[in-house]
């Protein structure tokens, strides 16, 4: 029986998962990434599982979130350095594919049932074209999608790094509070878990409200991005409210432009944690009136299919389907 490792390597959480070669999974674990200084340290604390630890590897795809570069990848938010040769003499396994996570959640896309979907916009699908897949978490993801005969080829990409560009007057005064911070503006820096406290800290600075002690003590004590939506939505904060609903209209306006270079009328698809924990705001707020905000495209991307993926486990079903690809 061939085993098969498929992992899901993100800044903040990476994901390990031993499974066989039709699908049945042996064994699993989320291992906190900063706990450890490389991703060797974390593989060999997953390889040494009592449970998995006498059997051997023979495929593995490790989805990892940042550049990948022939045989070597950059975690863009830890300072793992990997190299897949290096990382198969090391552990013994035949063969190891790298791919970025966002291509990983591209293939997996295919694995997913109708209830890990939902329809943000219904649009008009139209067979043979693009998709395309932006996901917000520790760091914000792209990848896009090419039809090739019953199969998608995906493309990663850095889209997310692309340069901010305000869409109202507040964004703007967003800008230039972000530009002295820390001079190049991405949409990174705005869409993610940190750019969500980074627009909450303006908000608060701009409208010279006083902010929730309860929610500031929340914001040390645990995952800050996590406690602003946590008071925004289950708490009914101001503050944390407009700074959630600020985030959202900047992540619709990214959609909207991805959609636009890409035209993915097969689909554009919303992965990543931060857009199914606050599932409700997507679907009620300005997420889809940014996307569709487009000038002279408005109408043209209003055809476009938006969905929100539900499952979180979609990048490590698409490294498993890499893995299963290649030919050992």
């Amino acid at each position: 029986m061939a085993y098969i490792l498929s992992v899901d390597i993100g800044g903040t959480k990476t994901l390990l998962q031993l499974s066989t070669d039709d699908n049945k999974v042996v064994f699993e674990q989320s291992l906190v990434s900063e706990d450890f200084a490389s991703f060797d340290d974390a593989l060999t604390e997953f390889l040494s599982n009592t449970a998995i630890k006498s059997l051997t590897v023979d495929r593995a795809c490790f989805a990892v979130a940042g550049p990948v570069l022939g045989r070597d990848a950059t975690v863009t938010n830890l300072p793992w350095q990997l190299n897949a040769d290096d990382l198969a003499a090391k552990f013994d396994i035949e063969y190891i594919r790298l791919c970025n996570d966002f291509e990983a959640v591209g293939y997996g896309i295919n694995s997913l049932s109708g209830d890990d979907i939902v329809t943000l916009q219904q649009g008009v699908e139209v067979e043979g074209s693009p998709r395309a897949v932006i996901g917000a978490g520790t760091g914000l993801g792209q990848a896009l999608l090419i039809a090739a005969d019953d199969k998608w080829n995906v493309l990663p990409t850095e889209g997310g790094h692309v340069d901010f560009a305000p869409a109202n007057k507040r964004q703007i005064l967003l800008l230039e509070h972000m530009m002295e911070r820390f001079g190049h503006v991405s949409y990174e820096r705005l869409v993610s878990g940190v750019g969500l406290v980074s627009i909450y800290e303006f908000l608060r600075a701009y409208l010279q409200c006083d902010e929730d002690p309860e929610l500031r003590q929340a914001m040390i004590l645990n995952d800050p991005g996590a406690a602003i939506s946590e008071f925004a939505i289950n708490k009914g904060d101001e503050l944390a409210s407009q700074a959630l609903d600020m985030f959202v209209e900047i992540y619709g306006s990214q959609a909207g432009n991805l959609a636009l270079s890409v035209l993915p009328r097969a689909g554009l698809y919303i992965a990543g944690g931060i857009a199914a924990k606050n599932l409700q705001r997507f679907q009620t707020g300005s997420f889809i009136t940014a996307f569709n905000a487009k000038g002279k495209m408005a109408e043209l991307v209003k055809t476009i299919p938006v969905r929100l993926i539900l499952e979180p486990k979609v990048g490590l079903m698409g490294a498993r389907y890499l893995a299963q690809q290649t030919a050992v």
